[in-house]
């Protein structure tokens, strides 16, 4: 530990406690703009399940990624570092306690939901092979268990191409997954006319696409560490920055394509294509969080048209005709 550097106060803090609390509030909005658009209601579980599993799967992540400087603050008697870790962890078993109390209060089709769409997250970063091991040591070699550092970790971040495709599902599909299987039987999903805004697939397509090529711009903002770590993201895959940037602007530019009729997605789109060209590896990763954010926008955008003046509103959803 002697060439350790660590990580300041404010850094940690922000990783892990701050960090795991913004990524929740793209699970609040979208499970509430699910919830209302979809079944016309607003219910807690699914809210209080979506907004707590992202708390638990980041923070936990990001606290053993940060392990080490838990380590050296014991060593070096840092009270104010051991205080932000102490934090995360109050956190973290808050979090936990909701999660429970608000998955028991919740159909076996949840549990059935979560575990699908949500268990990944949980093992984001786990040895799948050691994880594998210790399950069946029996079966496998026991010299191959004992020397986890002679091979390559095997973790589902770094199985190729996955991570950004799990983040879409988990965040697109998963989300819905969850306010379904709550609020299918109490409250029957809409009948959509034409002229309505949005269905329930242009949420689940437009998430699931919008989450994805979100998780390509971490990728790209994390760009040379993973090139040095080979951690087989797209950018790396692809072999360049710029690569990754013509396939994100073809799949938002497609998104806006085949939802052409839906004014909020074609915003969405250009707006993310826009910070797919700005953002770079040494942008700040505050800025970042305009990407992430961008489903937040698109969402308050459409209740404020709502909430607009009769005309106004009638004359931006016109164009759905």
């Amino acid at each position: 530990m002697a060439d350790h550097t660590p990580y300041s106060v404010e850094y940690l803090r922000e990783e892990l406690i701050l960090r795991p609390i913004i990524v929740s509030t793209g699970s609040l909005n979208l499970s509430i703009f699910m919830s209302h658009l979809v079944f016309d209601v607003l219910d807690w579980r699914p809210v209080m399940i979506c907004i707590t599993s992202d708390i638990l799967a980041v923070g936990m992540d990001h606290y053993f990624d940060y392990g080490s400087s838990l380590v050296f603050a014991r060593a070096a008697g840092d009270a104010a570092m051991m205080s932000t870790f102490a934090q995360a962890r109050i956190l973290l078993v808050f979090s936990t306690v909701l999660f429970i109390v608000a998955l028991s209060c919740s159909p076996l089709l949840t549990w059935v939901a979560v575990a699908t769409f949500f268990g990944p997250a949980f093992l984001w970063d786990v040895d799948l092979v050691q994880l594998f091991c210790r399950l069946n040591v029996k079966y496998l070699d026991k010299s191959y268990v004992k020397k986890p550092n002679d091979r390559t970790k095997l973790s589902i971040k770094r199985i190729p191409w996955i991570k950004a495709l799990l983040d879409g599902v988990i965040r697109g599909c998963g989300t819905f997954a969850v306010v379904y299987s709550i609020l299918a039987s109490t409250a029957p999903a809409r009948v959509y006319a034409d002229w309505q805004m949005w269905t329930a697939s242009e949420i689940i397509v437009w998430s699931t696409l919008n989450r994805a090529c979100h998780s390509v711009m971490t990728d790209i903002r994390d760009f040379r560490e993973d090139s040095e770590g080979r951690v087989p993201t797209i950018p790396v895959l692809l072999g360049s920055v710029r690569r990754a940037k013509v396939l994100l602007t073809i799949i938002h530019l497609f998104t806006l394509w085949i939802y052409i009729r839906n004014p909020y997605i074609v915003f969405a789109s250009l707006y993310a294509t826009v910070l797919v060209w700005i953002l770079t590896p040494i942008t700040p990763r505050r800025f970042y969080q305009l990407s992430f954010q961008s489903q937040t926008l698109v969402i308050l955008m459409y209740y404020i048209v709502r909430l607009a003046p009769l005309p106004v509103a009638e004359s931006v959803h016109s164009h759905r005709l």
